[in-house]
């Protein structure tokens, strides 16, 4: 009985790593100015830097209405 209560515990934790659908990982348009991420990133590197983005760069909005 304890063997079987063993090996359906550990059934159960593999099933929790299985991976995410392919969809879920697809990069979606949230506003982050990502060319200006990758310029600021060139520049660093080039001196020397590593740059951690807290609150990343957005793309400038365009007004409303006319």
């Amino acid at each position: 009985m304890r063997p079987l209560l063993l090996l359906a515990i550990a059934a159960l934790g593999l099933c929790g790593c299985a991976s995410a659908p392919k969809a879920e990982l697809a990069v979606s348009d949230d506003g982050v100015d990502r060319a200006r991420m990758t310029i600021i990133e060139e520049q660093a590197a080039r001196s020397g830097v590593r740059v951690f983005w807290m609150n990343p760069p957005r793309k400038p909005s365009t007004p409303s209405g006319g």
